[in-house]
């Protein structure tokens, strides 16, 4: 994951770990389903003999003396989820630094990966900087740029990332300790902000742009849907089609013995492999033959 490879490079370093700080199981949250092959953060700590805390917000007066008491020289927050208020950040000698995946300030906030696909941007990356009392605001110290390629998905576009951005954590460390960190503000230009992504961002509306509707379902594959018949139909794939004459938006173009042809906005997408109610999984034209639909129908009815 996101946090367990930059860890990784931590322990490798020559800094001296104290702790470890992980939000509650409830509280975790990410729009990357890959599951990498790596021995979790919490697994290493516990090896090496470093605690680990799990504070309900770690803003809390009492959490912030248990830290406090390491008298730590650096923070470093790696996919951390709480906001962390400037009593708690003025606690680490030299600085508190947040791994942000994207160019900043562009796509402050959550899930920065999953909105920079979602925009179609063409280019993504990762951000060191120092955490202050703002939403990823602070200044910058090192960045990453990494391309979108038209294919990614929220995890193959991640991984890149990290694998750009891993080699960042001895650099910022050894920078650290040698005393030659360079900040860089923020640019006030291309500033945004994103919050959480909700299961309406990943509701399918015909009417809409072919190529959107395409890359939605390509970054997000088996999570984006449309509500055909009554059933929740989920969508691995959707490869954009260019037919001489617009047809209706939801009318049914083609149902062949694999893949079926469903008109949109400014064109048409042909859909393979789908799953129903977020649990079987079948083809469309298997789903639309169930159904009772044909050629020339519209799942809108």
């Amino acid at each position: 994951m996101f946090s367990n490879r930059h860890f990784r490079e931590v322990v490798q370093t020559s800094c001296d770990l104290v702790g470890v700080v992980d939000s509650p199981r409830s509280k975790r949250g990410s729009t990357n389903p890959a599951m990498y092959p790596l021995q979790s953060f919490r697994d290493l700590a516990q090896q090496r003999g470093v605690p680990i805390f799990e504070p309900s917000t770690p803003n809390l007066p009492e959490f912030i003396a248990e830290i406090g008491a390491f008298n730590p020289d650096l923070f470093i927050a790696v996919g951390y989820t709480n906001i962390l208020k400037s009593q708690i950040l003025s606690i680490p000698r030299i600085l508190a630094v947040n791994f942000h995946a994207s160019l900043l300030p562009a796509y402050r906030g959550k899930h920065p990966v999953f909105w920079c696909l979602r925009n179609g941007e063409k280019w993504s990356g990762l951000s060191v900087h120092v955490m202050d009392a703002g939403i990823d605001t602070g200044d910058i110290l090192y960045r990453v740029r990494v391309r979108v390629r038209k294919d990614d998905s929220v995890s193959r576009l991640y991984d890149r990332i990290m694998v750009e951005s891993v080699k960042l954590v001895k650099r910022m460390i050894e920078d650290a300790e040698n005393g030659s960190l360079r900040r860089r503000p923020q640019f006030k230009e291309g500033a945004s902000y994103f919050s959480s992504v909700t299961k309406e961002d990943f509701r399918l509306d015909w009417s809409g742009d072919a190529e959107k509707l395409s890359r939605w379902v390509t970054i997000s594959r088996g999570e984006c849907y449309a509500y055909i018949a009554g059933q929740e139909v989920y969508f691995f794939d959707a490869e954009i089609e260019r037919p001489e004459n617009l047809s209706n938006p939801g009318e049914i173009l083609n149902l062949g013995r694999t893949r079926g042809k469903i008109a949109v906005g400014n064109g048409a997408l042909l859909l393979r492999h789908v799953k129903i109610n977020n649990a079987e999984e079948t083809t469309f034209p298997e789903f639309c033959r169930r159904m009772g639909y044909k050629e020339g129908d519209s799942v809108l009815v």
